[in-house]
């Protein structure tokens, strides 16, 4: 295991921004892979609430054991905190993040309305990325014999990606 000191991480793309609180009393662990957009966007959340993190690089698929031992749900991204508690999901993660940060830096607007927006773009986002996710696991998880062909009817699955693509209307009112 690398050296972790404050105000920094182990990973030298992620250089920290800010220094750390006393309020963070060790450093937390970021486990899962950066292939995953939800491990992504807990590791660049965290870069910039400037809270250290120690990112491990463990698969839910070719090292199942090794992360089952860190978490029985095999959930990425998994975050180990300092007295050894396990969190899962990266909302809740952030929200716990953002607790450790507060009052000095927020990943959120103060404003209602804003907020309101910046919840709104988040959502369509991860809804993008659940989607996304679910097309590359039935391309290439599911055995064959059981795919859902790419536009057969009540295929929701990958006909959402291509109606929001085709769709500039759509698209143009994600932002004001």
């Amino acid at each position: 295991m690398r050296e972790v000191r404050r105000g920094r991480t182990c990973d030298p793309r992620f250089p920290a921004q800010a220094p750390v609180t006393d309020q963070l009393r060790g450093f937390v662990q970021l486990i899962g892979m950066l292939d995953s957009p939800y491990v992504r966007r807990v590791a660049v959340s965290l870069q910039l609430l400037g809270l250290p993190f120690e990112h491990r690089s463990i698969s839910v698929f070719s090292t199942f054991e090794q992360f089952r031992r860190i978490n029985p749900v095999v959930k990425a991204p998994s975050l180990v905190c300092d007295d050894g508690t396990v969190l899962m999901d990266s909302t809740l993660i952030l929200e716990y993040a953002e607790n450790l940060a507060a009052p000095r830096k927020s990943l959120m607007p103060a404003g209602t309305s804003e907020r309101r927006q910046a919840l709104r773009v988040i959502g369509l986002a991860l809804a993008a990325c659940e989607k996304s996710i679910q097309i590359i696991y039935e391309r290439n998880l599911r055995p064959v014999e059981s795919c859902i062909s790419h536009g057969s009817p009540g295929s929701r699955v990958s006909s959402w990606p291509r109606t929001t693509r085709s769709s500039p209307r759509f698209c143009a009112n994600l932002w004001p």
